[in-house]
């Protein structure tokens, strides 16, 4: 009878513990989500939910081998992740774009940590988990960030993947400190003034209507267009994302003397570009004019994708991050197998040298070349 009894009330704390899951669920994030989703508003009840499963999501990385580390700069307290915190291995280092996290990386790092030592920064002011203890940061700082978290951390030298904006910094880096990066890799980088005025005015009045038209030139690529559910989530959830105010505030820093095009002939390490053919995030000149400019580069473009290479087309970008830095992945093991099997691999065709183009786009007036203010 006693057992009985026993078997009766722990039934009772599991369907307890079943309805408050449920009951938490339907509160944070299927409500929020029907409620909001064709709204301009972004609810408080959307910014925890990010919140809560960026932290739940570093939990499990720590588990599997990304540690979640922090060191101290200047700007306040940088939040990164290491597959190998203690190792003094040339690491490869993977930076996010604007309004990301390194979180935007996991699927590839999961499978990379075996075969380097990984770091996943968390840029200041953006959704990671970097603490600043400044309200806006130029890009000069952001650049001067990632390097005294290397000098923090030990790390001399590197290997360098940047999306976006990431790229921008670590063209930055190549250009300021050419001994810290080996070799760099670009996923549709950001750096070029091409289409920037657009890109801020866009960003700076963006709105959940406009955005319909701007999220086939961010992701592209299935599931994150087509599919029931799941695609209305990140559409939703990228939004967010870009519409946070210090997207803005970083965009209205930008200064004439932050973009590259005089200093690409700097950069002495060899570069690979990789550039989704559907991005309309950035300028469509970008991959031609950093072939012409850039000493030793390759640069590919990838079919049917558009910005956010490392989501979109994680198995093309892996066979490239093999190629490049000498990795010798074995592609037969389950997690590049998976990855390749769910996510497909796009087409590819090199991108074109080509004579300079009278474009507006390439040839701004002097007068719009300043984003400040």
């Amino acid at each position: 009878m006693v057992r009985k009894q026993s078997f009766i009330v722990g039934n009772g704390a599991i369907s307890s513990f079943m309805r408050s899951a449920r009951l938490a669920a339907l509160q944070h994030v299927v409500r929020p989500f029907f409620h909001f989703r064709e709204g301009e508003t972004i609810s408080f009840a959307e910014r925890q939910t990010d919140l809560s499963l960026a932290k739940v999501t570093r939990k499990l990385l720590g588990v599997s081998g990304l540690y979640s580390r922090t060191a101290c700069t200047s700007f306040g307290l940088m939040h990164y992740y290491d597959s190998a915190p203690e190792s003094d291995e040339v690491p490869l280092v993977m930076l996010h774009g604007i309004g990301s996290s390194g979180q935007c990386y996991i699927m590839l790092a999961e499978i990379l940590r075996s075969k380097r030592r990984v770091i996943l920064p968390d840029l200041f002011h953006f959704s990671g988990f970097s603490s600043p203890n400044n309200p806006v940061m130029n890009l000069s700082e952001h650049a001067q960030s990632v390097i005294e978290l290397f000098a923090e951390i030990g790390v001399k030298s590197c290997d360098f993947v940047g999306l976006s904006l990431g790229g921008w910094i670590g063209q930055k880096i190549a250009v300021q400190s050419p001994e810290v990066i080996r070799k760099l890799m670009l996923l549709n980088s950001a750096g070029l003034r091409f289409g920037t005025i657009t890109l801020r005015d866009r960003l700076t009045y963006l709105s959940w209507e406009k955005f319909q038209g701007y999220f086939p030139g961010i992701m592209y690529a299935p599931p994150y267009r087509g599919v029931r559910i799941f695609s209305p989530i990140v559409r939703r959830s990228l939004y967010r994302l870009l519409k946070d105010h210090t997207v803005r505030d970083f965009l209205k820093s930008i200064r004439p003397s932050d973009f590259m095009e005089p200093s690409l002939a700097s950069i002495k390490c060899p570069v690979l570009l990789l550039w989704g053919d559907r991005d309309s995030f950035l300028s469509h000149q970008c991959p031609h004019f950093y072939l012409r400019h850039i000493k030793d580069i390759q640069a590919f473009y990838v079919e049917d994708c558009a910005h956010i290479l490392c989501l979109e087309a994680p198995a093309n970008v892996l066979e490239h991050l093999d190629r490049f830095f000498d990795l010798h992945i074995n592609f037969d093991a389950p997690l590049p197998r998976l990855l390749g099997s769910f996510f497909g691999r796009y087409e590819e065709r090199p991108v074109q040298s080509r004579a300079r183009s009278n474009a507006a786009d390439e040839d701004e007036p002097q007068s719009n070349y300043r984003l400040s203010g």
